[in-house]
């Protein structure tokens, strides 16, 4: 199963003022590729215990009818709260398509049905939750904050809170990190491929630009 990291650079629907102070990336969020009825499984599953159940089943609701493949977007934006959107190729707004050039610099992970699982029960514990404004602004900085708020997210933070949920653990600060930091976490991860020690075991992970 595919997940996309998606970076998103001040043009198309994040050009604004805001954006444009980071360097480089001024967004980062994550999508999957998955099918409507393992989606469906997921959000009955883990409705309970999820921050907001109003807002996961209006999620369900959407894809009640729907069968094949679907994309799913995890995401929270300046001044709103951690959110779901579904995305589509027949849709021309780049918003609402698969992370694309030239709003986009993608890298891709492969991972797992379990931990599709565990990514999907994180934001649904999530989601809802309000953005962190003080947390994104220090981020800026050479100081942060000592303690977390766990009911607020800021954008590089919430995705490396759910890529330590599948595995993927950033070593630094994750409540102080920008866009690009994440980038480069990821780019520099080694890519997923044989292992020629035959003791070993292959990384399950893949990181792919």
């Amino acid at each position: 199963m595919q997940l996309d990291i998606a970076f998103a650079k001040p043009i198309g629907p994040y050009r604004n003022p805001i954006n444009f102070i980071p360097s480089t990336y001024c967004h980062v969020e994550v999508s999957f590729h998955t099918t409507a009825a393992n989606f469906r499984r997921q959000l009955t599953q883990y409705m309970e215990g999820s921050y907001e159940p109003a807002k996961v089943q209006k999620l369900l609701n959407r894809i009640r009818k729907i069968k094949g493949p679907i994309i799913v977007c995890f995401y929270i934006n300046w001044g709103e709260t951690v959110s779901c959107r579904y995305l589509s190729e027949i849709i021309d707004d780049p918003y609402l398509r698969p992370p694309e050039a030239p709003v986009y610099d993608t890298l891709k992970v492969t991972m797992n049905l379990e931990q599709s699982d565990q990514l999907v029960k994180f934001y649904l514990r999530n989601i809802g939750k309000k953005y962190d404004y003080c947390r994104a602004v220090l981020s800026l900085f050479p100081f942060t904050l000592r303690s977390h708020d766990p009911n607020k997210f800021f954008c590089s933070q919430l995705v490396l809170a759910s890529l330590k949920e599948i595995g993927i653990e950033y070593k630094g600060n994750s409540n102080h990190v920008l866009p690009i930091d994440v980038y480069r976490f990821l780019k520099n991860l080694p890519i997923n491929k044989e292992d020629k020690d035959t003791n070993g075991s292959e990384r399950p992970d893949t990181i792919d630009k």
